[in-house]
């Protein structure tokens, strides 16, 4: 930076003469740039400028011309240029200060390289050596006063999108008034692949990108922010790096596993995933990962996926491809082979059920999958050997179900965990995360404190840096390890005669078996839940669509982990359930979490006995179950059958639920979780999990029946009794006749379908035979 120096008109003339000496291939620009800038601010016009350079030549001044056919002015000749740049030079060092001039002037470096790069990134085969490097030298160039109007750089961000995130319109049209060039040279710096090739870094990055800039920049103008919101530090693999892997491999030939049957998909992939583990990497990647796992010592990692499909514009693919946690212990090689199989598995993932028919069902099984890789630091800090943040979850700028008439769809919804976000977005154990309406945030569900006791998270999912694996651990055995945990005394309340009481101080001095995971005080008595619903109006309003996003604290800051447009339910009109349905037709209803909508002349359910299936004893006889739940899926016609089942279908905790996947459900039109007592507690239904997503995007329509709640109807006799067609459907399932009810409503109900009501007002739903 040069000098401060008085500004008089001979320091001005000084300080241009050290530009234009700098830079003398860009002097014309300059001196141009300079006489926009004495126009734009009325001091002098190109025409008195001009004038002024010919009365120094002594020539006559033109006449104005009239005639629309008559150019209005001469062109300068040479001699007239140089005096023209001279009056400029002049006129400028008697009214610009020296900031102007240094502000003018780097404007000026800006445009040209801003040109420069834009012109390169516009290639269609470009290298990303030498895209990458134009992005730094812009970014060398001083921020300056005055930045380039967004018309100057729109075309030059929307190339570095197309060629680093994303080609859909739909995005592209959001980020490229957000993600500035400056974003994309940190990105940049941290892609793996060829120097010589370019590749993407994926749709969940690009929306992790693409939200936080969104978010940092509403918060730009604000000081101490309650968790103020922050990215955790990411490496991106970009798409380009699994084309060489197959290539090096010799597994091109999976790519056509997508146009197999369903049953040839689900039965190969265990073999593919195998292959994949263990293949190799391109030696170049192998020196980049080994060189990231020395900047990032031995932190906890998580491996994401980030296809080119995936948190698209309505294509979300809600948990369809694989992530792994790492805790990253041991020598480096070690971690390295640990980071290497589990990147290799997240690309064998791409060959699984769930994404191939969902690709099936948005027309884009065709589209040539590109896997990204999103390398990222887990959010936390440890708590003796283990890793964990304070809490994490998901939020909707919509919430879908409601539990109470006070609960508005437009307030949004959060579910929030302790520990790792795991517990927030998939099904696992007989654990609940805390749902917080954000407009009513201490309206629960649970009604009574022995309720919300049994309702609330047990335990928690760490990373365990002693045993060098992810596992679950009890509340009370964390806090007996007397380690401090942050924000301890805004997650948890005691229990206290009948009664719960978050704590009054920072300090949680309480029997561990006597707290309980409420979240009371972060929802009572900080600003989180009026934060939380401003960042979800800011996302919804930039990207003018619902938008649900991934997220963890680590106590000081909100990490954003990912963002997408959400899957809403299709509206209903009103619905209004008959009046006087005979009893014996009814065969079940709901009175908690209803949506409005109705299901006409159902021809088929299929029915899973929560009590038998509790009988089951092996892991292999329930994965049957589902398996079978799967070919009934594909042999009986889409939208023509309902599901009912214990909850929770889709469960990882295969006790509490039969463990289907989405191509195991995606063509039934109702899915029904019955949610059976064991033990005293009801296990949580499906609300704002991946697979809840799932049902709302396939515009599966969904109920929680709770039959052993008084007033509450469930005709297990025509569930359980009514003629199983399982073995006419499915031959070679007969044997799952105990396990699995296929009935044919028809059949046996003289020639009625099952009807459903549901009216999401009154909170009331019936299903019965007419």
């Amino acid at each position: 930076m040069m000098p401060k120096e008085p500004d008089t008109p001979a320091s001005l003339a000084k300080r241009l003469d050290e530009h234009l000496a700098q830079h003398p291939a860009l002097a014309e620009r300059i001196h141009r740039e300079l006489l926009m800038e004495l126009h734009r601010r009325g001091i002098a016009t190109i025409d008195h400028i001009h004038d002024e350079a010919r009365r120094r030549t002594g020539e006559a001044l033109q006449d104005a011309r009239t005639d629309p056919n008559e150019a209005e002015r001469d062109r300068w000749d040479d001699k007239e240029r140089e005096l023209a740049e001279q009056i400029t030079r002049e006129i400028v060092a008697r009214e610009f200060t020296l900031e102007d001039v240094d502000d003018l002037v780097n404007l000026t470096l800006k445009r040209e390289e801003v040109q420069s790069l834009e012109s390169v990134a516009e290639m269609p085969s470009v290298s990303f050596k030498e895209l990458a490097g134009k992005i730094h030298r812009f970014c060398q160039l001083s921020l300056g006063e005055t930045e380039l109007a967004p018309a100057e750089v729109i075309a030059t961000r929307v190339a570095l999108i197309r060629h680093f995130v994303s080609d859909q319109l739909e995005f592209i049209g959001v980020a490229k008034n957000h993600l500035t060039i400056r974003d994309f040279d940190d990105v940049t710096s941290r892609m793996v692949g060829n120097d010589d090739t370019l590749g993407r870094i994926g749709g969940k990055a690009g929306g992790m990108l693409l939200a936080h800039r969104i978010l940092r920049k509403a918060e730009d103008k604000k000081s101490d922010l309650f968790l103020p919101v922050a990215m955790p530090e990411s490496y991106y693999l970009r798409h380009d790096v699994i084309e060489d892997f197959l290539r090096l491999n010799r597994l091109n030939d999976y790519q056509r596993q997508k146009y197999k049957s369903d049953e040839d998909v689900s039965r190969e992939y265990p073999l593919i995933r195998g292959v994949f583990r263990n293949s190799d990497f391109p030696l170049k990647i192998v020196h980049d990962l080994r060189r990231i796992l020395e900047q990032i010592g031995p932190h906890p990692l998580i491996v994401r996926s980030s296809s080119l499909l995936e948190d698209r514009f309505g294509t979300a693919f809600c948990g369809k491809y694989a992530s792994y946690f790492l805790a990253n212990q041991g020598t480096p090689e070690q971690r390295l082979r640990a980071l290497m199989g589990a990147i290799a598995e997240v690309y064998a993932s791409i060959m699984s059920p769930d994404p191939i028919v969902y690709r099936r069902e948005h027309n884009l099984i065709d589209y040539v999958e590109g896997m990204a890789i999103l390398i990222q630091k887990v959010v936390g800090g440890k708590v003796g050997d283990l890793f964990m943040p304070a809490f994490a979850g998901v939020a909707f700028s919509r919430n879908e179900y409601r539990w109470s008439p006070r609960i508005k769809r437009e307030d949004g919804l959060l579910r929030l965990v302790m520990g790792l976000g795991t517990r927030a977005v998939d099904r696992s154990g007989s654990d609940y995360p805390r749902m917080v309406a954000l407009g009513a945030p201490t309206l629960r569900p649970e009604s009574t404190v022995g309720e919300i006791r049994r309702c609330s998270q047990q335990t928690l999912d760490v990373v365990d840096t002693k045993a060098n694996r992810l596992r679950s651990v009890r509340l009370p055995d964390l806090l007996a390890m007397r380690e401090p945990i942050p924000m301890l005394d805004k997650l948890v309340s005691a229990c206290r005669d009948g009664e719960l009481y978050p704590p009054t101080g920072l300090l949680v001095d309480e029997d561990p078996e006597n707290l309980c995971i409420t979240f009371d005080k972060l929802l009572r008595e900080t600003p989180f839940v009026q934060r939380a619903r401003d960042m979800l109006s800011r996302l919804e309003d930039v990207y003018g669509v619902p938008v649900d996003m991934e997220f963890a604290c680590d106590g000081e800051k909100f990490y954003i982990l990912q963002c997408r447009t959400q899957s809403t339910a299709l509206e209903s009109g009103p619905v209004t359930i008959p009046k006087q349905i005979p009893k014996e037709d009814i065969v079940f209803d709901a009175h908690r979490y209803v949506q409005s909508c109705q299901i006409d002349n159902i021809e088929y359910i299929v029915y899973v006995d929560p009590v038998k299936y509790d009988r089951i004893s092996t892991r292999e006889g329930r994965f049957a179950v589902a398996r079978a739940i799967g070919r009934i899926n594909r042999a009986l016609k889409p939208k023509s059958f309902a599901l009912v089942g214990p909850g929770r279908w889709g469960s990882n905790d295969i006790r509490l639920g039969v463990p289907v996947r989405y191509a195991d459900i995606n063509r039934c039109c109702l899915l029904v979780e019955v949610a059976r007592q064991t033990n005293g507690f009801s296990p949580e239904v499906s609300f704002g999990t991946h697979f809840f997503q799932d049902l709302v995007e396939a515009n599966i329509k969904y109920l929680a029946l709770y039959p052993d709640e008084s007033g509450n109807r469930f005709d297990h006799e025509f569930l359980s009794n009514s003629t199983n067609m399982l073995a006419t459907v499915n031959p070679d399932d007969a044997s799952l006749e105990n396990d699995i009810h296929l009935i044919h409503v028809p059949t046996s109900a003289s020639g009625r379908h099952l009807q459903v009501v549901m009216d999401g007002e009154s909170d009331e739903a019936v299903a019965y035979l007419a």
